[in-house]
Order: structure tokens, then C-alpha cells, then sequence
């Protein structure tokens, strides 16, 4: 079966995501990969890839380090890598040094930050269909896992998909390390669970 999205879950490091990643972009081979850690950067050219590599900077909530792979892995290989998401997610300076310091929120905050998370998530929606007009070839997404929950408006939307990430005994995507500390990537196949071993 051709999918037209293959998504792929980001844990944002609690395990070694890049693996994963490289092994299905090598599968795939798509012509675009659509990322939500290169924010709103739109790395469409060798030029521009290389560039970023050597500013090794993406911005002040996507750690370098945490996308150089992936940045690599489409320079060698031709592939755009396009941003899905807003610069800093959209956080303003306080929500940014709260998050990255795990330091609890208000309120008030916590608001602010669940309407920007529907805001984001309507962008996503907005930028993979658009991407999906410019290729015949699969799309390749890299979503924070919890992008990729049951209720998310991509899993609501979107028909034609297989998501790749993190999974739980129930088959139901991992937002965080399970306590026994082994992860297992499983397949969901749009409104059909498997998984895979």
C-alpha cells in the first residue's frame, strides 16, 4: 500500500531518534521532508543546507545538536527540508524560558500556551497539504510524538497515512519513557493499528 504521509514520531531525545529517521527517509526516498524542530526555515537547496550547517544555530528552543543529522542526512541526499512550525513554536521570551527550564506555569500561561498549540497544529495541517501539491512521492513528517496523539487534528484530517513512532502495549504512541525503559517503534496505519516487533 502507497501511503501519502509517513509520519514520524520525535521524542525530542529520550531515545535516539535520527536512527529511525534515517532509516525510513533512506526507505522512502521522498523529495521533501517536513519537520517541526526547523521551526519555519525552508532548506530547499544545497546552498541553503550547508548554510545552516555551518550557523549550526536553528533557534532558541531547537538544540543544534538535536537536527544536525537529519540536516546532513537530506544534504547528501538531495532532499528538501522544510519547516512546519513557527520560530520558537510560537513561545514568547517567558514561555521559552520556562519550558526549557521545566519551570512550572500559571494559569494564565498554561492557557496561552494550549491556544498555541491548537494554532500550531492547524499550521502543520496547512503546511503538509501544502507540500503534498508539489510532490507524487510520499511525505515525510517528523512531529513531536505527541502531535501524532489519537485526537490530533492530523489523525482527524488526514486519510492515506502510516505513523512511525514510539508505542505503548496498547499500541497507542509514547509521549514519554515507558518505566521499564524499553521502547518499541510500532506502526499505525490510518485508523488501523499494528505492531510491529
Amino acid at each position: 500500500m502507497n501511503f501519502s504521509f509517513i509520519f514520524i514520531g520525535s521524542t525530542h531525545s529520550f531515545v535516539d531518534d535520527f536512527s529511525k529517521q534515517k532509516e525510513i527517509i533512506n526507505l522512502v526516498k521522498p523529495e521533501f521532508v517536513l519537520s517541526e524542530e526547523i521551526e519555519n526555515l525552508k532548506l530547499n537547496s544545497k546552498e541553503k543546507l550547508k548554510e545552516i550547517l555551518d550557523k549550526k544555530f536553528i533557534s532558541n528552543m531547537t538544540p543544534f545538536n538535536e537536527v544536525k543529522k537529519l540536516i546532513r542526512l537530506c544534504l547528501d541526499n538531495k532532499i528538501s527540508l522544510i519547516g512546519i512550525d513557527f520560530p520558537n513554536f510560537g513561545f514568547d521570551d517567558c514561555l521559552q524560558e520556562k519550558i526549557k527550564n521545566k519551570k512550572e506555569l500559571t494559569k494564565e500561561e498554561e492557557g496561552k500556551l494550549n491556544d498555541l498549540i491548537k494554532k500550531r497544529e492547524k499550521y502543520h495541517l496547512s503546511k503538509i497539504l501544502d507540500y503534498k501539491e508539489k510532490t507524487n512521492r510520499p511525505l515525510v513528517v517528523i512531529l513531536g510524538c505527541w502531535h501524532l496523539r489519537e485526537s490530533s487534528l492530523l489523525r482527524k484530517k488526514l486519510k492515506s497515512y502510516k505513523i512511525i513512532a514510539p508505542i505503548d502495549d496498547k499500541g497507542k504512541v509514547l509521549f514519554a519513557p515507558n518505566k521499564n525503559n524499553e521502547i518499541k517503534y510500532g506502526e499505525i496505519i490510518s485508523n488501523d493499528t499494528k505492531i510491529e516487533n
